[in-house]
């Protein structure tokens, strides 16, 4: 698959999650997100058995791989799909968008590949403003259910997280393993861990709205498993920031989605948060380059 359509479809897939993973998540947000990962992981089967014909591997090298990417799924979905009940889903897409910051701090520390410069501070300083925007005049609010939106902010930061960590340790630790036995190791760990965390899964399916289970159904098949191969089909191509540069066109996406979808609010306010947050990932990313531009620019004119 050429890597624009790739990178085109994880853009696509990843705007349309944070509100699926709302919908999906109201009657019980445990059931949503290992719902979605069961699905994901009886599907992989076919995959694994038809399309990929490199054996799946068990070595050591090959399971730390699984469980890198594993953590990605537990710890960055298993948290946000509680934050996604405190928030509408457009601000969970924002949240995520710090995504490509805390990549970048851990690919500094992990990888080595990346200078911390003056424009990267200031991205990050940027892109907190725009959160605080958004978040500052709703820290009380709180659901019927007694969830506060504070508390999923703890949650969504933790989310995010895990997430980047995962990333990172995936690109660290890949060597040239298909795209499809990354998201099988990953799927099929989680599921387990979930069983083990509510084994009545084995016994009793819980019954659901059309609405939560179409999007669980959309989750499993696009969301984890679809979304995930393509990911670290990209991720295999790219450094692991410039795959988080993603999270510069999802929060659009997701905050129209949410207004126009789920009657979310859309105000100047949270249009100027949500910009905010994008000035900080254009700074964060592309800082230093406009300003060696920008110098080299004045230089020709003055000489």
């Amino acid at each position: 698959m050429p890597l624009l359509l790739a990178y085109l479809a994880v853009i696509l897939i990843w705007s349309t999650t944070p509100l699926a993973i709302q919908w999906s998540g109201q009657q019980d947000w445990l059931v949503g997100v290992a719902g979605r990962i069961f699905i994901s992981a009886l599907l992989i089967i076919p995959i694994l058995l038809f399309w990929t014909r490199q054996r799946f591997s068990l070595k050591k090298q090959d399971l730390l791989i699984y469980l890198a990417a594993s953590l990605g799924m537990l710890g960055g979905m298993t948290p946000m799909y509680y934050a996604a009940q405190t928030m509408p889903s457009g601000w969970v897409s924002l949240l995520f968008g710090l995504t490509p910051m805390v990549t970048g701090l851990f690919a500094y520390f992990i990888l080595h590949n990346m200078a911390l410069t003056l424009s990267k501070y200031l991205g990050l300083l940027v892109g907190f403003i725009g959160l605080m925007v958004v978040l500052a005049p709703n820290l009380s609010w709180q659901t019927a259910a007694g969830k506060t939106l504070l508390t999923g902010l703890g949650f969504a930061l933790l989310s995010v997280t895990f997430h980047s960590l995962s990333t990172v340790l995936v690109k660290k630790l890949n060597h040239g393993l298909p795209n499809t036995h990354i998201v099988a190791g990953a799927v099929w760990i989680s599921s387990l861990v979930y069983l083990l965390l509510h084994p009545q899964f084995l016994i009793e399916l819980p019954a659901l709205p059309n609405r939560a289970l179409s999007a669980i159904v959309y989750l499993g098949v696009f969301g984890s498993l679809i979304g995930f191969i393509l990911y670290y089909y990209v991720l295999r191509h790219l450094d692991a920031v410039r795959l988080g540069l993603i999270t510069l066109i999802t929060p659009i996406i997701a905050l129209l989605l949410g207004h126009f979808l789920n009657q979310e609010p859309l105000n100047a306010t949270i249009w100027t948060g949500a910009g905010l947050v994008i000035l900080g990932l254009v700074l964060f990313e592309f800082g230093h380059r406009v300003s060696r531009e920008s110098f080299r620019l004045l230089l020709n004119r003055m000489f």
